[in-house]
């Protein structure tokens, strides 16, 4: 009972939450073999605690992709936020995501500077490799983060 109440009293002070449904990225996904990938991703934009989580179904199995939060719409991509430690990560600071053998993967990442402010953000997520035809970094599923309503 008190772990609930403290959470609703955090959600009270300010913190945002965005979700985003992850949608293929056509024709890249479908080029890269995977026609129904698919996701959800939430991020929650508190005062000094950021969180985004990404859970992706239907990818390769046994593949590591990479993925971010951006900084624009999927139809407008701006660059990738700065600022995020994901849970596993490249050297150039891109979260990286690995299937398991089923082509399911779920990760996160955190931020103790995120500020959403009046912009817009995506998620998407990247082939790391050359993959079927794709060059490393192509984008292969994408959705825009819209803020929950209370």
């Amino acid at each position: 009972m008190l772990a609930l109440a403290g959470v609703a009293v955090a959600n009270g002070k300010g913190a945002k939450t965005y979700r985003a449904d992850l949608a293929p990225v056509n024709p890249a996904a479908t080029t890269a073999g995977l026609p129904t990938v698919v996701g959800k991703s939430q991020l929650v934009d508190g005062k000094k605690n950021n969180k985004v989580s990404l859970h992706m179904r239907n990818l390769a199995a046994d593949t590591t992709y990479l993925w971010h939060v951006h900084v624009g719409s999927c139809a407008a991509t701006g660059a990738p936020v700065a600022g995020w430690t994901y849970r596993t990560q490249d050297a150039m600071g891109n979260g990286t995501l690995t299937s398991n053998a089923a082509g399911n993967a779920n990760t996160k990442g955190k931020s103790a500077s995120f500020n959403a402010g009046a912009q817009s953000f995506s998620v998407n997520v990247h082939v790391a490799t050359d993959t079927n035809g794709l060059p490393a970094g192509t984008i292969i599923a994408c959705g825009d983060l819209l803020q929950k309503k209370p």
